[in-house]
């Protein structure tokens, strides 16, 4: 996955994901909008074959990397989780 950070602030950050389509940025925003701290988590794609850029903004001490990590960790323990169920059947 190659990714390119376009817009980085204290409160605020916007990351371009090459090639990703929204299935993959679905679940992604949804995990980040579970934390607390994020007020927006929403991406958008100008046209349908561009590649879609992610922006995440938080609440005063939070922080916008910190939240796209701790919710990419989630969708990777749930992957994990499911291939181990898959694996027991």
């Amino acid at each position: 996955m190659e990714i390119k950070i376009l817009e980085l602030k204290e409160d605020l950050v916007r990351i371009l994901f090459v090639g990703e389509g929204h299935t993959f940025m679905n679940a992604l925003s949804d995990e980040i909008l579970k934390d607390p701290q994020v007020d927006v988590a929403n991406y958008s794609s100008r046209f349908k074959f561009t590649d879609p850029i992610l922006t995440v903004t938080v609440k005063e001490g939070g922080d916008p990397v910190g939240a796209v990590l701790k919710a990419a960790g989630k969708i990777s323990e749930n992957c994990d989780y499911l291939k181990s169920e898959i694996m027991k059947a």
